[in-house]
């Protein structure tokens, strides 16, 4: 496979991520002060067949769209910083993309625990023993997701050499780096502003 025909996978790809991301918005309610017409406006935009790419990061950007964006930006930079084979491509590209979303379902089910639970203890009269449940599942999802997480790595590294598995590693920290960046320059762009500005 040429470079050439590897973007035919990676489009693929990204595809996937953007609607998977609308998959997620219509079964997970976003978050208090969204506007409801954003999420609606996203995914029939998918169902539209318009040309998947990187999703953009705007302002109203929240975390789970973050996750989506980060996704879609470690596909392209792996393939360039791991330097990959024609061979390890797709295997990597499938591996990867199944890692990715292991973590997203987490995160949503995540959300939903802490969701419940924050109803829970802002009921008048909060229920112990509802609670400590919420908090048991909570801790299941946390020992459950760690397993999963684990294997989904593993099952990455046996496509990679050692360097490429060092290299995805720093990969994967230099993005959890730059999320950190892109927050803190949405909290600081002006409210008109559509876009963030790019880093220096």
């Amino acid at each position: 496979m040429t470079k050439r025909g590897k973007k035919p996978v990676l489009a693929a790809v990204l595809a996937a991520l953007v609607a998977g991301s609308a998959a997620a918005y219509a079964q997970d309610p976003p978050p208090a002060g969204q506007a409801a017409g954003q999420g609606r406006g996203q995914r029939a935009q998918v169902r539209g067949g318009q040309r998947a790419g990187v999703p953009p990061i705007t302002r109203n950007m929240d975390a789970q769209q973050m996750q989506i964006h980060l996704d879609a930006v470690a596909l392209v930079q792996a393939e360039r910083q791991l330097k990959l084979t024609a061979e390890q491509y797709p295997n990597f590209v499938a591996k990867m993309t199944r890692l990715q979303a292991v973590r997203r379902r987490l995160v949503v089910e995540r959300r939903r625990v802490f969701n419940e639970l924050r109803g829970l203890l802002e009921a008048p009269s909060p229920r112990e023993d509802t609670i400590t449940e919420k908090l048991r599942t909570l801790e299941d999802i946390n020992r459950r997701g760690a397993d999963e997480v684990i294997k989904s790595y593993q099952d990455v590294d046996t496509v990679l050499s050692p360097w490429q598995r060092g290299r995805f590693r720093l990969l994967e920290e230099q993005l959890e780096r730059q999320k950190i960046e892109i927050l803190a320059r949405i909290a600081a762009m002006p409210p008109a502003s559509g876009k963030i500005p790019p880093s220096k």
